[in-house]
């Protein structure tokens, strides 16, 4: 996976966000001011800019996620494999320098730039200090910290390495237990989003609806007297389904970022749950209440 900077994505979300803003921006005129026919009314045509304005971005996050976790995932290895060369006599910079030379990943491009930093005359704490700023994750951050504070000591450089590595791969083994553990709970926010869709859809066509007819039923045969019905004012099922549809995309929407945070301790994870909850429920009210 390639490596996005901030300023790419920052870019991408302010396109994304300008273009959401567009569509909607066009269909309010179109609706309200020209008055001409849309295929969806005014809310629906908010969600397509939400959904619009959030896919690119919960790409990009998808893309930026993976790349981490390549640089994770190699690190250990690195270590490893430093600590190996150390054996040989070789030191700290001069181990680096091998390793450098094998395939990482996206880890390698970065610690090409670490070694290039070595040779130009920085010093290993300034180049360390540099990559964890490339990397980006905290398990760098980490790795960063512990091999400086080895070269700062200096001594068995190839024991103190492999201390480094298994306690980097003890560090990993605590996280991704901790992400196994709640990754269900994702599945839980998509579990009570179904719930909660399915309880407006059937309200809407089981329960609002027949109390509608069962209205217009009394009315038409008490000669407009209403009975039970006198004085309590007519339903109005149009303002329930937007009621109950806004109230679907404001769980969808908040319901996503918090499936990410939880899953995978980001909120920017959470960005393609949203999309897809929105998608579920602008495609539920579409076949089964706006089609009816």
């Amino acid at each position: 996976m390639p490596k996005l900077e901030r300023r790419e994505k920052q870019l991408t979300a302010a396109v994304s966000a300008a273009l959401g803003i567009i569509i909607v921006t066009a269909s309010r005129v179109s609706i309200f001011v020209l008055h001409k026919k849309m295929p969806f009314d005014w809310d629906s045509m908010i969600v397509i800019g939400i959904m619009v304005a959030i896919f690119p971005i919960a790409v990009l996050e998808l893309i930026d996620l993976k790349w981490e976790s390549g640089i994770d995932k190699n690190i250990p290895r690195l270590l490893r494999e430093i600590a190996e060369s150390g054996k040989t006599g070789l030191t700290l910079t001069r181990a680096i320098e091998v390793s450098a030379e094998r395939d990482y990943g996206p880890l390698t491009k970065e610690l090409k730039q670490l070694v290039a930093q070595l040779s130009w005359g920085s010093s290993i704490e300034e180049a360390f200090h540099a990559f964890a700023s490339r990397a980006r994750t905290k398990l760098a951050q980490r790795t960063s910290d512990l091999i400086i504070e080895v070269a700062r000591s200096g001594g068995d450089t190839q024991e103190v390495m492999e201390q480094v590595n298994k306690h980097i791969g003890e560090l990993q083994s605590i996280d991704h237990e901790r992400y196994a553990q709640m990754k269900p709970y994702a599945a839980v926010v998509y579990i009570a989003f179904g719930v909660f869709l399915f309880t407006d859809v059937l309200l809407i066509k089981s329960f609002f609806t027949q109390i509608v007819e069962l209205q217009a039923k009394v009315m038409a045969t008490s000669g407009g007297g209403g009975g039970v019905f006198a004085g309590a004012g007519s339903v109005d099922v149009g303002f329930l389904k937007k009621v109950l549809y806004h109230a679907v995309i404001i769980q969808a929407i908040f319901g996503g970022l918090i499936a990410g945070k939880m899953s995978e301790g980001k909120l920017g994870a959470g960005l393609k749950h949203t999309l897809m909850l929105l998608l579920i429920a602008f495609v539920t009210f579409f076949l089964f209440v706006w089609r009816t």
